[in-house]
């Protein structure tokens, strides 16, 4: 129980008494791999009543923080690298976007190529162009519209517990609350357009599947998930010509069984998680940090993830 409560510490404290460059050589690990969802100044209903995103200002320190220790791979480099055809020696960053939101367009991109930095980002086949909206977006919206009203706080903490399984209740709460979620889309156009897509890969970005509609993959059999992933890349394939297709799991690989991993190696050729710095299956399913969450900046995120990985590989000796 002691040494429980001492854990969040003890994961803290050598990030800030070991140099990164230290902790890189450590690990023996050259990419790490880093994803944000969006960047934005303004606040954004379907976004913000979940969580805040990064401002353009902290976005560009992140980068110039990332900057300092790697160099900006593209996600065809990696894919090399795993297949040894050249192989990346000096530490390097990958970075990616998930959920095909359209202020990566907006915001993010003229940073980038700006600075040369090459991502990838990773499209909902359903989003894209505003067909849907995300069930989480749909949440943030209902509690957007609740916050302002008293005694309700019990009832957004249900509301951002709702799970991909309950989608319909969601539809049936923006009903009851006159929120109009197909008049959202059309006026604030929170997704990507295959157009707008397309611009960005003329401008060094890569496209990738991250599933058909961002379900929860641990509620789904083995089999839908095989579907999920499978069809949102061949979707990417189809609109975009893309000469390798990419994989990021929504959410999380949590529940993802080892079986899932070799048939969706034929036509993809590698998947992303969340789970910091890492590779498994072959090392075609690298981990991602998170750079929205584990801090409040670059490096408080990427040192953070280093120590993670190199206290697993030390409690594994």
């Amino acid at each position: 129980m002691y040494l429980k409560s001492l854990k969040p510490f003890l994961v803290q404290l050598p990030a800030f008494l070991t140099g990164l460059r230290r902790l890189i050589r450590s690990t023996g690990e050259p990419v790490v791999n880093v994803f944000y969802h969006t960047v934005s100044d303004n606040y954004l209903p379907h976004i913000h009543p979940l969580y805040a995103p990064k401002s353009v200002r902290t976005f560009r320190q992140d980068l110039d923080y990332l900057l300092k220790y790697f160099q900006a791979v593209d996600i065809h480099a990696i894919r090399k690298h795993v297949s040894q055809e050249k192989k990346i020696t000096q530490p390097s960053f990958h970075l990616s976007f998930d959920d095909g939101l359209s202020e990566v367009y907006h915001n993010a991109l003229p940073v980038l190529m700006e600075k040369g930095i090459p991502a990838t980002v990773f499209v909902n086949s359903r989003f894209v162009d505003n067909q849907e909206l995300f069930f989480r977006h749909k949440a943030a919206l209902i509690i957007d519209k609740l916050r302002c009203q008293k005694g309700v706080s019990a009832a957004i903490q249900k509301i951002k517990k709702i799970n991909s399984a309950d989608n319909a209740l969601l539809d049936v709460l923006a009903a009851v609350l006159e929120i109009d979620f197909q008049d959202y889309l059309q006026q604030q156009q929170p997704y990507l357009t295959v157009e707008q897509l397309k611009t960005m890969q003329k401008n060094g970005f890569t496209i990738g599947g991250h599933s058909i509609d961002h379900p929860h993959y641990s509620l789904l059999s083995e089999e839908e998930q095989t579907r999920q992933t499978v069809e949102s890349c061949l979707y990417v394939r189809e609109m975009f010509h893309e000469p390798a297709l990419y994989f990021a799991f929504p959410f999380s690989d949590g529940g993802v069984k080892d079986t899932f991993f070799s048939p969706v190696y034929g036509p993809i050729d590698l998947t992303f998680g969340i789970s910091g710095i890492q590779t498994s299956h072959g090392s075609r399913h690298f981990g991602r940090i998170d750079m929205e969450t584990y801090g409040k900046n670059a490096g408080q995120c990427v040192r953070r993830a280093y120590v993670t990985r190199w206290l697993k590989e030390f409690i594994a000796k």
